[in-house]
């Protein structure tokens, strides 16, 4: 799994919608249009998450933990502790390892608690005037543990830089499983190598969200669905582009990275669009018999213009994907920064 000291808290309804961000580490871990506690973990870790969350409205003012939930990206198994307060749910997450350390572990856990206890024994809800002190508070729980984790990684460290090579070969042969298109555990080392050996030419991030996939499930069913994303992954891989990565993101969402731009702007996107619509959307799919349209919506973000960050890339594509989605008459938007930062949810929103 990835390297990365994972930590967030957050507050939620009964339905886990989201309603405050008090602060997630790294900062990419979250995005600002995250909705729903579930949607930052992996499918089969989310009813888990929902037994968990249940148990704490059963148990109002108890400490519910749990451990081994895995988050979509990074790839980090991640420990979750839970109270509950007037229909209001609060969830601190941490590294898995973080949790368990078993010289530091008992005292960590009981420290976690008081502070768990602290934050719901308030006569008022939390304010995003102290997420500055929930989250100092919290880094000072961290710090105690954290040199006993750091002696154990140095313990690590040789026998890693041994593996290292193995790994990243490893890595590289990690496909998705259904569709056999790069899945989202190898996509990020892909694109980096991608641009690494053309770092001064342009590269265009395409998000393809499936519309209407959830009437294929619900209409001829789990099956028929897969099928149905084994045939559009496969078309994917059939583009005609000259150097892209084809990838599946997380159930019927796709991506498409094209690199090796001189130039991107209008004439580009149209061309990369057109050359989508003829290839994968053009035909209908044959599902159980019958014929089956292809429609998909797609926002696109361009390395060298709009980030030279990966995690950035994929979340403007993504914004733009959903004003594709929320149009009448476009299948596809390019990233608007303006449109952006006039629609961005803050991190932290007040009760």
């Amino acid at each position: 799994m990835e390297q990365y000291d994972v930590s967030f808290l957050l507050q939620g309804d009964r339905n886990l919608n989201v309603l405050t961000k008090y602060w997630h580490d790294p900062v990419f871990l979250i995005s600002p249009y995250l909705k729903n506690f579930n949607d930052l973990f992996i499918p089969k870790d989310q009813e888990g998450i929902g037994k968990l969350a249940e148990k704490a409205f059963d148990n109002v003012g108890s400490f519910i933990c749990g451990d081994g939930y895995q988050i979509q990206s990074p790839k980090v198994a991640i420990a979750l502790c839970m109270v509950t307060k007037n229909d209001r749910i609060f969830m601190l997450g941490m590294n898995s390892e973080i949790f368990n350390n078993i010289a530091a572990g008992p005292r960590l856990k009981d420290m976690i608690q008081r502070f768990m206890s602290l934050i719901i024994s308030t006569e008022r809800d939390l304010m995003t005037d102290n997420i500055e002190i929930i989250h100092s508070q919290f880094e000072e729980i961290q710090k105690l543990n954290n040199q006993l984790v750091n002696i154990q990684r140095q313990l690590q460290k040789s026998n890693a830089q041994l593996n290292q090579l193995n790994s990243d070969l490893n890595n590289r042969l990690v496909k998705d499983e259904l569709t056999g298109l790069v899945s989202r555990y190898q996509y990020r080392e892909e694109i980096e190598m991608t641009i690494a050996k053309n770092p001064d030419r342009f590269g265009v991030f395409v998000f393809l969200d499936l519309d209407g996939f959830k009437k294929v499930n619900d209409t001829f069913g789990h099956r028929a669905g897969d099928n149905y994303l084994k045939e559009f992954g496969r078309r994917l891989k059939g583009l005609t582009f000259e150097n892209f990565i084809a990838m599946r993101i997380s159930g019927d969402e796709f991506g498409l990275y094209i690199h090796g731009y001189d130039h991107v702007g209008k004439e580009e996107y149209i061309q990369i669009w057109k050359r989508i619509e003829e290839q994968v959307l053009s035909k209908p799919l044959m599902i159980e018999y019958q014929e089956l349209d292809v429609r998909c919506s797609g926002g696109m973000s361009v390395y060298g213009i709009h980030s030279e960050n990966f995690f950035d890339l994929i979340e403007y594509a993504d914004f733009a994907m959903y004003e594709a989605k929320n149009s009448t008459t476009e299948l596809f938007k390019t990233f608007n920064r303006e449109r952006y930062n006039q629609k961005k949810i803050p991190v932290s929103e007040g009760i």
